[in-house]
């Protein structure tokens, strides 16, 4: 298989779901170190404005529990190296943070597979996934960007 072609009989898009439960914000808060009240206490993000706490900006790069790079191969067929496989950027664009109580709908595709020269000799290889989120009226909630590098064999 050539490079940046897709596996026989894989999935333009895989569509999953992403339940964000107060008990699982405060967790991930406190792990990415935030201090702001609203991912905590309700009534702290009421007194915001907000309908409930609200997720902190990465929150939804727990996507990963929810499709595992396993089955990301699978179903999208990138074909990537993971040996040679480095982590290029995460990009998030968001309408409004999800809130707590909520269950959001992914939709995960490649966006892009694009080769070039490598600086130091061989093809270097640079796919992008994009995962839009949305709520159950069907608004997007963020769109997520994330891109991986797979590096020339040595």
């Amino acid at each position: 298989m050539g490079v940046g072609e897709r596996a026989p009989g894989s999935e333009a898009e895989i569509v999953f779901e992403l339940p964000v439960e107060r008990g699982k914000v405060r967790e991930f808060a406190l792990a990415v170190a935030e201090d702001n009240p609203i991912h905590y206490y309700v009534e702290e993000a009421r007194k915001r404005g907000l309908p409930d706490i609200v997720a902190p900006p990465t929150f939804t790069v727990t996507q990963m529990w929810q499709v595992s790079r396993e089955e990301r191969e699978r179903r999208l067929g990138a074909n990537l190296a993971y040996e040679r496989v480095l982590h290029g950027e995460q990009e998030f664009f968001y309408q409004r943070l999800p809130v707590a109580g909520e269950v959001l709908t992914g939709r995960m595709r490649i966006a892009s597979d694009i080769s070039k020269q490598g600086r130091r000799g061989g093809v270097m290889r640079v796919v992008t996934y994009e995962s839009v989120f949305t709520d159950a009226s069907g608004a997007e909630v963020l769109r997520a960007l994330y891109t991986l590098m797979e590096l020339p064999p040595p």
